[in-house]
């Protein structure tokens, strides 16, 4: 599977995308902490799609509405944050991989009751690009792991190391052996059933070369602002 490397946006400056171009695979445009409006997220999404680097979009919270909001303006993938339960997952995924269906046949569907033939293809068509990633972010959805990815649609996890350790009363704490085992075993279970780990490590090039060795191949490595603060500070050292 193919390594990817990502930013987190907070600009969104013109002429970045064009500057970014090559050095990322893809643009991390965070909705849950950060305060872009939707005709903001639809202007990133067609700017870096237009230079070849994915728009990945993280929504405020599991709703349905939020996720096909996103899709249609433009978002190639959808990371969806603090995913736990089953019924959330099959929510999101219907909205990302059943539009434009909605509503209880969606639901139906996301149940086991298969779309009519002539349905079922419209909606392959409608939907075939486009990336639904789950967040495991406590021990709650660790626990659950397996039974969240295996569903039909989920393409991935990211892992939130920030809160994922905080509910394992480590905060911060990297290292510490709970949540050492905690990541690997989303990493396994991404690897059992082929698909995507990816993680946020954004504070050290070498915690990123850890990750990949346990099998995340999608790294969020830094946020716009962050790594600008640790150029500038290089450039001050000198």
């Amino acid at each position: 599977m193919q390594n990817l490397l990502g930013i987190q946006l907070t600009s969104v400056a013109p002429h970045w995308p064009r500057q970014l171009s090559g050095k990322v695979d893809f643009a991390f445009i965070d909705c849950e902490h950060h305060c872009f409006s939707r005709e903001q997220v639809a202007w990133l999404c067609i700017a870096y799609r237009s230079v070849g680097i994915a728009p990945v979009v993280r929504v405020l919270e599991p709703r349905s509405a939020l996720v096909r909001a996103c899709i249609d303006d433009g978002a190639e993938a959808v990371v969806v944050p603090y995913v736990e339960s089953v019924a959330q997952a099959r929510e999101v995924v219907a909205a990302a991989k059943l539009r434009p269906v909605q509503g209880e046949r969606a639901s139906a569907a996301m149940s086991g009751q298969p779309l009519e033939t002539d349905l079922q293809t419209m909606v392959d068509q409608h939907c075939q690009n486009v990336s639904l990633i789950l967040q495991i972010e406590s021990t709650t959805a660790v626990d659950r792991c397996e039974d969240l990815l295996s569903i039909q649609g989920v393409d991935g996890a990211m892992v939130g190391p920030f809160d994922l350790t905080a509910t394992l009363s480590c905060l911060g704490d990297h290292q510490n052996p709970k949540f050492v085992e905690a990541i690997t075993r989303v990493a396994d279970v991404c690897r059992s059933l082929e698909k995507i780990a990816g993680i946020y490590f954004a504070d050290s090039p070498a915690k990123e070369v850890w990750a990949r060795e346990l099998g995340y191949r999608m790294i969020i490595a830094g946020c716009d602002i962050n790594l600008i603060g640790e150029a500038l500070e290089l450039r001050r050292r000198d």
